[in-house]
C-alpha cells in the first residue's frame, strides 16, 4: 500500500475533500423553500395582460430579476390576467425588501439628451460582466465607484452619436493646457412616469433647486444641476402651485386631467390640495421624500446625470458624417461602502439584462412561507442514505468477498457527496428537493461505475500490466460514454429553462456530480482498486 499512498490522485482527492469541508464549515449550506421556508410575493399588475405570450414574457422577466443564476429555488407563476405569484427561498428582511423594490420597477431604462430620447434599455445588446472591460468597483477617495459598461445596437449607437455631435462649447483655450469644454449632459431614467403630472409647491421647487445645486454624489447627482433641466429632460407635464391654487392653475390642471390619469405628489402636500386634485379626476400617487435628495429627482425616475466629453461629442470631427460611432458606453455611480455599491450595480445589471415589463406593477404583498419539510427531513434523509450505503456495502461484500474493496466503493461515494456539497456551498447554491434527488442519482450511478471498473479488473486479475490498463481503458470508455449521454440529456434543461424550471437544480447537481466523478473520483477509485486486486 506504500505505492498507493504516494499516488497523486489520492492526494488530489484528499485536498479537494479538505477544501470542501472547509468551505462548508465557513459558508455553510443553503437550502430551498422546502427545507428552510422563504418568501411569497403576490404581484398585482397595473393592467390586464392580453395574451399568454405576453404573460410568459412577464413571468420570465420577473424570474430573472429574482434569480438570474437559476440556483435559488425560485418559482414564478401567473394567476389570471393580472396577478403573478413568486416564491423565493429567502427570508433575510433586508434582502426581501431589496428584491421587492426590484420587482416593483417596470424597468423602462431611458436616456435623454436635451429632452430628446436617444436610446432605451431595448437598445442594449450586451453587458459584459468582466472587470477587464470596466465592470466592477474601484476606490475613489472615501467612496466606492461602481461601473457598468454596455454595448448599444448599431442604430442606437448612431442615433446617440448624432444627438451628441458637437454638444460641447469651448470655455477657454490654452496652447499648453489645451482646450477646456463645457458639455451637455445625458439624463438616465428608470420608469419615467406615464399618464402622469407632477404637482409640487413653490417651496418644494425652491428647496429642490438648492439641493440640485449642492449635488449628491451618492445619488449620482453632480453639483450645479438646474432643476428646470431635470424637468425638461423628464418630459413630464407639471404644475407648480402655492397654498391657494389660483384660477389659472385650476384651469391648467383641468386640461391636464383630460390626458393624464395620475397626479404625483409629495407626502407634505396639504390635504385641501389633495382634495382639489382628486375632485378633478386624478388618482393620487404619493412619492416619498428622501433626506438630501431632491423630491423631483425621485418623482421623475431620474437615476443618473453624466456629462458628455469632447471625445463622445466628436469635437475633433468637422461634420457628423466623419464622427466615430459611440456604441460602447459606461454607466458609473458612487456609494458609501462596497455593500451598497454591489447592490446598486447588481440591481441595475439585472434590470437591464432582464428587460422591462410590458405592464407596470400596481402593488406587491408578501408573506413568509413556512418550510414544508424542514431540518428533520434532512436528518431523516441523511439517515436513510447511510442505511442505503450500508445495504449496498453488504451486497458488495457478498459479491466480491473482499472487505478492502467494499470500503473504497462506499468511501468514494461519500466523497462525491462531500465534493458536490462543497461546490454548492462555494457558489451559495440553494439546494432544493430536485438538487437533493440529483445528488442521490449521481451517487447511484457512481457506485455502478465503480462496479464496472472492479469487474473489469477482476476479470483481468493475474494478467499483465498492459492487459490491466486495456481493461481500465475499456471500463472508462463505458463510463465516459454514459457521462456524455447524461450531460447531453441534462444540458437542454439548463439552457432552455435556466431560472425557470424546477428541474434545473436536478440537472445542475447531476452534471456537477458526473464531472466530479469522471475526472476525479472514478480515476482515483481505479488506482485504489487496481492495487487492492493486485494484492
Amino acid at each position: 500500500m506504500s505505492s498507493l499512498s504516494k499516488n497523486w490522485r489520492i492526494y488530489f482527492l484528499v485536498i479537494l475533500l479538505f477544501l470542501s469541508v472547509l468551505t462548508i464549515g465557513i459558508n455553510g449550506l443553503k437550502f430551498g423553500i422546502d427545507f428552510n421556508g422563504g418568501t411569497l410575493y403576490q404581484i398585482h399588475l397595473g393592467q390586464e395582460v392580453k395574451t399568454p405570450e405576453e404573460m410568459e414574457r412577464i413571468v420570465s422577466t420577473i424570474t430573472q430579476r429574482l434569480d438570474w443564476t437559476g440556483m435559488k429555488d425560485t418559482k414564478v407563476t401567473s394567476w389570471g390576467n393580472e396577478f403573478i405569484v413568486a416564491q423565493l427561498a429567502e427570508t433575510d428582511p433586508e434582502t426581501v425588501e431589496r428584491i421587492e423594490a426590484l420587482i416593483k420597477k417596470q424597468g423602462k431604462f431611458e436616456v435623454t439628451l436635451g429632452a430628446e430620447l436617444v436610446f432605451t434599455g431595448d437598445d442594449i445588446i450586451q453587458i459584459p460582466r468582466d472587470p477587464a472591460k470596466g465592470y466592477g468597483f474601484n476606490q475613489q477617495g472615501e467612496l466606492i465607484q461602481w461601473a457598468l459598461p454596455f454595448t448599444l445596437k448599431s442604430t442606437a449607437g448612431r442615433k446617440f452619436t448624432e444627438a451628441a455631435f458637437h454638444k460641447c462649447s469651448i470655455v477657454s483655450y490654452d496652447p499648453q493646457a489645451g482646450t477646456e469644454y463645457d458639455c451637455d449632459a445625458t439624463y438616465f431614467f428608470i420608469d419615467r412616469p406615464v399618464e402622469s403630472i407632477l404637482v409640487f409647491t413653490t417651496d418644494q421647487y425652491l428647496w429642490d433647486r438648492e439641493l440640485f445645486i449642492e449635488g449628491n454624489i451618492e445619488e449620482n447627482i453632480p453639483g450645479e444641476v438646474k432643476v428646470d433641466d431635470v424637468l425638461l429632460n423628464a418630459d413630464l407635464p407639471y404644475e407648480r402651485i402655492d397654498s391657494n391654487i389660483s384660477s389659472e392653475a385650476l384651469a391648467t390642471l383641468q386640461l391636464l386631467a383630460e390626458e393624464n390619469k395620475f397626479a404625483i405628489i409629495s407626502p407634505d402636500l396639504d390635504q385641501s390640495i389633495r382634495d382639489r386634485l382628486a375632485g378633478l379626476g386624478f388618482t393620487l400617487k404619493e412619492v416619498e421624500t428622501q433626506q438630501d435628495v431632491p423630491w423631483i429627482w425621485t418623482a421623475t425616475g431620474a437615476r443618473q446625470i453624466i456629462s458628455l466629453s469632447e471625445d463622445v461629442a466628436n469635437m475633433d470631427k468637422a461634420n457628423v458624417a466623419q464622427a466615430d460611432i459611440m456604441s460602447q458606453l459606461v454607466v458609473r455611480g458612487f456609494a458609501s461602502d462596497l455593500k451598497v455599491a454591489q447592490a446598486r450595480l447588481n440591481d441595475l445589471t439585472i434590470l437591464l439584462e432582464s428587460g422591462s415589463l410590458s405592464v407596470p406593477v400596481e402593488s406587491i404583498s408578501k408573506e413568509t412561507i413556512s418550510p414544508l419539510l424542514g431540518q428533520n427531513f434532512l436528518a431523516s434523509a441523511a439517515l436513510i442514505g447511510i442505511i442505503s450505503l450500508l445495504i449496498v456495502a453488504a451486497v458488495l461484500y457478498i459479491r466480491y468477498r473482499v472487505i478492502k474493496l467494499t470500503i473504497p466503493i462506499i468511501g468514494i461515494g461519500l466523497s462525491e457527496v462531500v465534493l458536490i456539497l462543497g461546490f454548492a456551498s462555494l457558489i451559495n447554491w440553494n439546494l432544493d428537493l430536485a438538487a437533493i434527488a440529483g445528488i442521490l442519482a449521481v451517487v447511484g450511478t457512481g457506485v455502478d461505475d465503480q462496479i464496472i471498473i472492479t469487474d473489469e479488473l477482476i476479470r483481468g486479475e493475474g494478467a499483465a500490466e498492459s492487459s490491466l490498463l486495456r481493461r481500465i481503458k475499456s471500463a472508462f470508455f463505458i463510463i465516459f460514454a454514459a457521462a456524455a449521454t447524461t450531460i447531453a440529456t441534462m444540458l437542454p434543461i439548463i439552457v432552455l429553462g435556466f431560472g425557470l424550471g424546477r428541474l434545473v437544480g436536478f440537472a445542475i447537481a447531476t452534471i456537477v456530480g458526473v464531472l466530479i466523478g469522471v475526472f476525479i473520483t472514478r480515476p482515483t477509485f481505479a488506482e485504489i482498486a487496481k492495487k487492492i486486486i493486485s494484492k
